[in-house]
């Protein structure tokens, strides 16, 4: 008998025109519509027309209204409908104000329409009564303490826009004056007189703390989110705020932080909270705040100090943060460990031009982030009881706490709210009957309301609805909910159905639509409403379903409504059942005739702006696309299943009729007859094993708004800088052959591989140049990492693990051919090695023909050259051999070349045997 679990997911949109026309049979005035009885939306929506199935309609009230809590269930209870808990009220008392504690509890639906707490005490005579609700009211409330303070007109500018954005108003109605109160809205009451701007910033950060049961999810709210949406939801607030820093002001120029103590202010005065509208103009000016930071527990404090431009943080004198110097906005944070009490705190900050912003919030222990204007006074000494919110004059009465506690177990309250005491929840010490044994017509469904049971005032309609299903959950076991019923109730309880069709059923409201907004206008409704969620379950992964319903999801960018958390808790039935309804036939096996890095490769150039173009509109890595910002494509085989991958590939319009995701094989035939034959299995085929890499899948040719594609005509073109999988001294080299390597200098190696595109420099020829740039081409190899060459005393010897420069190895620079083409030179121990790479041909694609020159006027006779490591090398015909059945390396030296185990892994050695002072290795890779 939940007071609370719809309460706050709100959106409020401010200047739209909704025409009345066309909102007739769904809203009224406000003042004419106010919900009189229980209101659940999945109720009002589907089952308040007498036509509709009464049972159905009366399984989700028997949950809603939390039926289950009093009246347990025996064997029958195997049938009986998920209960909606009641909010938890551990810490209620730094959640609610005590004057709508007592107000509520003495007429839960007078203080707030539509709620679905029972009046547990309205039998009692009035004096009895409100001698109950005060003992209660005293219980609760000496659970912890509220601090009131106003919200900002900035953040309530913020959580306006907010309201239009995350999707608040699929559940919640319109606060602003005469708006029309949609029927099926979840009421909120005054929220202003039931939270201060810090305890709803707090339930709005993480409501399935206080709600479990998911009917007021998480909205995935970030930074200061939290707190601007409660400022928009309390904008009418007024709390007796008394000043509590004193500032000084300064104008002047400044590329930093004036020394204050060396100036004159212009003015003084005390202000409630930093406040730069204390400021005589709107740039060139410096305050300074000054008061006192009052705590009442130890532990650790973060301060965030946001500003444009400079700023700084003292406490106890010393440093907390500092933020100066000339800069866009800004946010700079820290943390110090505290003692409670009251600490002497000064902030500055200055303004060099333009724009002014300066705002400080902290959190601590069990202290969401907040603003910090609660805690400041303008001295060391307690407030006089006159300046105190209500709030802060409540006396908590110990006798009062006593019986309010006995009355919280006996009455009814702890049958249904959770509430610790002495580290134990207080259990219930109310007897109700059994859910077997109950009489349809007494009780809670009796309309004269006997005493001794809760008043709940429902309509004629409601209790028909709860009559037929009690007698149906009455009956012996057996008549469990199938996979398809739960699925349905499941989006009846959660109000799914407010967002996202499915069967026909449900979706987005007419009255709502508008309500709904996206950033890519182009896409029309597929980038603003929330998908259809027919077959989902043959979609998407089990995981990944239970991902989405229990922390939510942000996968499209596009569009502003987000899709919130549920709680674990209430994802397990829904995906089970969601897996048993939907199901497709598995797609056949893909067998190919190319190695798996091949496929990849062709899945790769599939999916890039030389073919298919699918860069051109989903994201990569989070890279933003030219075109609209659909689903990121590194995510593709995390999210979705293969055979409806697939599937939805070959014809999307049988899945999403409207969609603007184009038809890539028309009648299921391939527009590209040279990539992998052209056919059309083989090709979504490469295109998933590619996406299957996820975060670690090489970009897309054409990822970007602005590449810069190094490419090599007539001769190598060599590109020197941070390059991935070389390290930061990498040397890469683009042949015109389409054959790429990238040579670590640090390691003496070649140490990548590729065919096709070179390299983008866009990543380090624009802005500052950071990062690491991988290969832009396709096909890439890795070659065995650590020293190339090594000394052993016999062919069983470790190969040395220590980096190269620690075993003897110096890197001498590169010459270049007459056509270009680098010989990289570098020294290990008393051998010089001249390391020549350059193309080779096999099967219309580049290979690798390297050719390894090694000189020293003292050869040794246990130098060992090692070509490669794996899990498994084979020897083949004509000097070939395999490494893992991916690649081929043939080597050709006057020494016969030697596969062992070594260390867990295949190694492919060679010896190297000297004519004079020379020895010559040729080395042809084909991959």
């Amino acid at each position: 008998m939940s007071a609370e679990a719809r309460k706050t997911f709100l959106i409020l949109v401010s200047g739209w025109v909704i025409l009345a026309s066309s909102l007739d049979s769904v809203t009224a005035t406000a003042a004419e519509s106010a919900p009189d009885h229980p209101l659940i939306a999945g109720y009002e929506r589907f089952f308040v027309d007498p036509s509709s199935n009464a049972s159905e309609a009366g399984r989700l009230l028997f949950g809603e209204l939390n039926c289950n809590s009093c009246h347990q269930a025996g064997k029958a209870g195997e049938t009986s409908p998920e209960p909606k808990q009641a909010p938890i009220l551990d810490a209620v008392g730094a959640r609610v104000r005590t004057e709508y504690l007592r107000s509520f509890l003495f007429d839960p639906q007078a203080k707030k329409p539509g709620t679905t707490m029972p009046n547990l005490l309205a039998h009692l005579p009035e004096g009895e009564r409100r001698s109950a609700v005060e003992a209660l009211t005293h219980f609760l409330a000496s659970s912890g303490r509220l601090v009131g303070i106003n919200p900002t007109a900035k953040a309530i500018a913020s959580g306006r826009v907010l309201y239009q954005q995350v999707g608040c108003l699929a559940c919640h109605g319109s606060l602003e004056a005469n708006a029309a109160r949609i029927a099926t809205s979840v009421p909120l009451g005054n929220l202003a007189e039931k939270y201060t701007l810090g305890s709803l910033t707090t339930f709005l950060n993480d409501p399935l703390k206080v709600r479990p049961s998911g009917r007021m999810p998480a909205l995935g709210l970030t930074g200061n989110e939290a707190g601007e949406l409660a400022a928009y939801l309390l904008r009418d607030l007024h709390e007796a705020a008394e000043p509590n820093l004193k500032y000084s002001y300064f104008e002047g120029t400044w590329e930093n932080l004036p020394d204050f103590a060396a100036l004159t202010p212009l003015k003084t005065g005390k202000t409630v909270g930093i406040d730069l509208t204390v400021a005589r103009r709107s740039d060139n000016f410096a305050l300074l705040f000054e008061g006192f930071f009052n705590i009442d527990r130890d532990g650790d404090y973060t301060f965030y100090l946001k500003s444009d431009d400079g700023s700084r943080l003292l406490l106890d004198g010393k440093v907390a943060v500092e933020n100066d110097g000339i800069h866009a906005p800004k946010e700079r944070r820290g943390t110090i460990r505290m003692v409670k009490g009251t600490h002497p705190i000064a902030a500055s900050f200055f303004n060099g031009g333009a724009g002014a912003e300066f705002d400080l919030d902290y959190s601590g222990p069990g202290i969401p982030r907040q603003p910090i204007t609660g805690t400041l006074s303008l001295t060391d000494q307690p407030r006089s009881p006159e300046s105190k919110t209500p709030e802060e004059r409540f006396v908590v009465e110990e006798s009062l706490v006593a019986r309010g506690r006995e009355l919280f177990a006996t009455v009814g309250c702890a049958s249904c709210h959770k509430v610790r005491h002495d580290d134990s929840p207080i259990p219930s010490r109310l007897t109700a009957t059994a859910l077997a044994q109950l009489e349809t017509q007494r009780g809670c469904l009796d309309p004269a309301h006997p005493a001794n049971a809760p008043v709940y005032p429902l309509t004629d309609r409601q209790r028909e609805s709860l009559v037929a299903a009690i007698e149906t959950l009455k009956q012996p076991a057996g008549s469990h909910p199938t996979p398809l019923e739960e699925v349905s109730a499941t989006f009846r309880r959660l109000n799914c159905y407010a967002c996202h069709q499915r069967g026909g059923v449900g979706g987005v409201e007419e009255a709502r639509n508008p309500f709904f907004q996206t950033k890519q206008q182009e896409m029309g409704d597929e980038g603003r409403i929330p998908p259809s969620l027919d077959g989902v379950g043959a979609k998407l992964t089990a995981d990944y379903l239970a991902h989405i319903v229990s922390e939510g999801a942000k996968d499209r960018p596009y569009m502003l409504t987000r899709m919130p958390r549920f709680g674990k808790a209430n994802a397990g039935g829904l995906i089970a059942a969601f897996e048993n309804v939907d199901s497709m036939e598995p797609v056949k096996a893909v067998e190919f005739h190319v190695p798996p890095r091949r496929i990849k490769s062709e899945g790769r150039y599939l999916t890039g702006s030389e073919a298919l173009a699918c860069i051109k509109c989903h994201t990569f890595k989070g890279v933003e696309t030219e075109g609209v910002q659909a689903i990121d494509m590194t995510i593709m085989t995390k999210r979705l299943k293969r055979d409806w991958f697939h599937r939805y590939l070959v014809d999307p319009q049988v899945f999403r009729p409207g969609t603007r995701m184009p038809v890539a094989w028309p009648s299921g035939k391939s527009l590209l007859p040279k990539v992998l034959g052209g056919d059309t299995r083989q090709q979504i085929e490469a295109i998933w094993q590619f996406l299957a890499d996820g975060s670690k899948a090489v970009e897309p040719h054409g990822l970007g708004r602005d590449p810069i594609p190094l490419v090599a005509e007539g001769e190598p073109i060599l590109y020197r800088n941070f390059i991935q999988g070389a390290g930061p001294r990498g040397i890469g080299v683009g042949y015109p052959e389409k054959l790429n390597l990238a040579f670590d200098a640090n390691e003496a190696r070649i140490a990548l591989i590729w065919q096709g595109a070179f390299i983008d420099a866009s990543r380090h020829w624009s802005a500052r140049g950071a990062g690491f740039q991988g290969p832009l081409g396709d096909n890439v190899l890795g070659l065995p990492e650590g020293p190339g060459f090594a000394t052993l005393e016999t062919g069983s010897a470790l190969w040395p693990t220590q980096p190269p420069k620690e075993v003897g190895y110096k890197f001498r620079g590169y010459r270049l051919d007459p056509q270009g083409r680098p010989t990289f030179l570098y020294d290990f121990k008393s051998a010089r090695i001249a390391d020549f790479p350059e193309p080779g041909l096999s099967k219309e694609l580049s290979t690798l023909r390297r050719t390894l020159s090694i000189k020293a006027s003292n050869p040794p006779s246990d130098l060992w050259f090692r070509a490669a490591v794996a899990d498994k090398i084979e020897s083949l015909a004509e000097g070939w051999h395999s490494v893992n059945g991916e690649w081929r390396i043939r080597i050709e030296t006057n020494a016969e070349p030697l596969i062992r185990r070594s260390a867990g892994k295949a190694e492919l050695l060679v010896p190297l045997i000297f004519a004079g002072d020379e020895a010559k290795i040729i080395e042809q890779i084909d991959w």
